[in-house]
């Protein structure tokens, strides 16, 4: 409105001035009097802005203080009747000349669990000054109009709330020095009394709980993994695509933590169920040499993979279970048992992923997951995630760790799936393919080809077809050929860890074998740590370029998601996604490192004393969680 009012006044102030610079013969007196115009006209025109804003503050003023007073929970009247009553009382235009207030419109909503009041008005100041310098030649500016609105609410309604919970390994130690009580004891405690609290104040059954726990990976149940338009899934037992047993971790694109939302058409693919630790086991007998000698069974590396979920440790893994249901994702629902059944039963171990565990969090209950909610949600949240900008639901993330990110292996995709040159027998013995352009550092040259590149002294018979290195056969140490000795069976030196003849074959069998197949890529995860292959099948093979041991260790696996700068930024960029989407992120640093408190301070919605809790033991912990249940009821301006 102003902005026409200053043209006009700048047109006629133009003329003015023309028409004294035109008049020579004008005096100093003129010059004074077009001041003062000029003055007069500009302090007129603020004069009619600053009344106009200072009753429509006022007015703004008066009805938030009417809407907090009727939506409180205190109140048992209609909540109409007592802001109506509010105005009256307030009787804000009373003594006011030219200001003119619309009557209000007041809705509420009365109910034992929840109150909420809004209120509609407007303001209309008529002005001294505008009018009189402002004309179109069709109109008089004579007043200043503007709407008011402003709503309150308190009690619990439509809320969505999305806990992601540390169970790192750290988890399992006392909070602090001198506490008995483990930290996972604590939070299972904490997060108990938090949903009894919440839920018990649900007269409209209105709220939903998912629970996220996160370790260096998250896991989710093999339904939830099948609504992802997923890739790389695990061989098992031979047949394609049929996943791990209840072990389904995703891996999200580093250029997703940008969003909240991910489109389930999106390709993801999955992490590999692998140990990709070191082996650290004592093969190396021999100092002299970076090969090792001697053969270790793969059950002494790693057994079967059956009780860690994504694994990447050799100890703890990265998301520990016991049975089938624990530490997986629990799909919200309003139903307050199965959230207080999976709460009681999280264990601790893995290292921590803050950012891998927010972002399922933010995927699960931003708009984008309708259809997995529609698909193979309980019939308590059909409809659910609510849209992000719904006024009527409010969308909540409680994220709590202990720790901070520690950087973690996973298996390069190229690896995950796949066939391997890597074969198994029934007897669980390992043979592996060694060809002109094999898969993964097996086209190198084998050793016993030429009489310049002999096994032991020998130029091995049928060379061309013994492709297969069987590591189980090749002896620690071998006796050198001694001129014409039959193969492998030499009567020279003994030599540690010297080429064998007989781990040379043409086909990968051998005695006691029974049925040998190849593996895919996600098979071999699955019974051999990926330390043992490195040793075991290639370094052992004695075949050139395949390296050194660091060599293939690096081939095959890497830091996931780069390390711990990069989750850093990672984890911040998908919060502050989340809070512009209107998420609202409650976060907990349960006796964690100063890093680990900055993040979750800085994913933390502001204000920050309202949104962020440093909890250095078990009864912070608690406090923090019984302090969210009670502000999410708190009566609060909404508008």
């Amino acid at each position: 409105m102003t902005t026409p009012v200053l043209t006009a006044a700048y047109r006629r102030l133009s003329a003015s001035a023309s028409a004294f610079t035109r008049d020579e013969t004008g005096s100093i007196g003129i010059f004074m009097i077009f001041m003062f115009v000029l003055m007069f006209m500009f302090g007129g025109i603020a004069v009619d802005v600053m009344r106009f804003e200072t009753r429509r503050v006022a007015l703004q003023q008066t009805m938030d203080r009417a809407a907090l007073a009727a939506a409180s929970l205190t109140q048992t009247g209609d909540g109409r009747a007592i802001a109506r009553e509010w105005f009256d009382k307030t009787d804000i235009a009373g003594g006011l000349d030219m200001v003119d207030y619309t009557e209000p419109t007041i809705t509420a909503v009365n109910d034992a669990g929840l109150r909420r009041v809004t209120i509609n008005s407007e303001i209309r100041s008529y002005n001294y000054f505008i009018g009189k310098f402002y004309n179109d030649g069709t109109r008089d500016i004579t007043y200043l109009q503007g709407p008011a609105l402003s709503e309150a609410a308190q009690g619990v309604s439509d809320i969505e709330v999305m806990l992601v919970l540390d169970i790192t390994g750290s988890m399992g130690d006392p909070a602090v020095a001198g506490e008995s009580k483990k930290k996972i004891q604590a939070l299972r405690e904490a997060a108990t009394e938090f949903v009894n609290i919440v839920k018990g104040n649900d007269s409209k059954n209105g709220i939903s709980i998912g629970v996220v726990p996160y370790a260096a990976q998250v896991n989710v149940p093999v339904e939830l993994r099948q609504q992802f338009n997923e890739n790389k899934v695990s061989v098992w037992d031979g047949v394609a695509n049929a996943g791990v047993p209840d072990i389904n971790c995703l891996e999200f694109p580093t250029s997703s933590f940008s969003s909240t939302g991910f489109s389930l058409s999106t390709s993801i693919n999955m992490a590999a169920e692998a140990d990709s630790n070191n082996d650290s086991l004592p093969v190396v007998t021999n100092p002299a040499t970076t090969n090792p000698t001697d053969f270790v069974t793969p059950a002494a590396g790693a057994p079967v993979r059956t009780s860690r979920a994504c694994t990447t440790n050799a100890e703890t893994g990265s998301t520990a279970w016991v049975d089938a249901d624990v530490n997986k994702v629990l799909l919200p629902t309003k139903n307050i048992q199965p959230v207080l059944d999976k709460i009681d039963r999280l264990t601790a171990a893995g290292n921590t992923y803050i950012a891998v565990g927010m972002r399922w969090g933010t995927a699960l209950i931003d708009e984008a997951a309708k259809p997995i909610y529609t698909a193979i949600g309980d019939s308590t949240v059909q409809g659910r995630p609510d849209a992000n900008s719904s006024t009527r639901t409010r969308k909540i993330i409680i994220l709590m760790t202990d720790g901070e990110h520690v950087s973690n292996n996973h298996i390069f995709d190229t690896y995950k799936t796949g066939l391997s040159p890597i074969y198994r027998g029934a007897d669980g013995n390992f043979a592996i393919r060694y060809n002109t352009g094999g898969i993964a550092l097996t086209g190198g040259t084998r050793p016993g080809g030429t009489s310049g590149n002999k096994c032991s002294g020998w130029v091995l018979s049928n060379f061309a077809n013994r492709q297969y290195f069987v590591p189980h056969l090749k002896r620690n140490s071998v006796k050198q050929n001694s001129g014409s000795n039959p193969e492998g069976a030499g009567t020279g030196a003994a030599t540690v860890g010297a080429c064998d003849p007989q781990a040379w074959l043409t086909a990968p069998t051998w005695t006691g074998a029974g049925t040998v197949r190849q593996l895919d890529w996600s098979e071999v995860w699955r019974y051999v740590r990926v330390g043992w292959m490195a040793r075991q099948l290639y370094v052992r093979s004695g075949v050139s370029g395949t390296g050194t041991y660091s060599t293939v260790m690096n081939t095959f696996r890497g830091t996931y998601l780069s390390g711990v700068s990069n989750m850093n930024s990672l984890l911040q960029a998908n919060c502050t996604a989340a809070r512009n989407a209107g998420i609202e992120i409650y976060g907990i640093a349960f006796a964690a490192p100063a890093n680990g408190q900055t993040q979750i301070n800085g994913c933390s919605s502001s204000p920050k004393e309202n949104y962020y809790f440093n909890a250095a033991d078990s009864a912070k912990l608690s406090a923090a969680f019984r302090m969210i249940a009670i502000d999410i009821s708190e009566l609060r301006l909404t508008q």
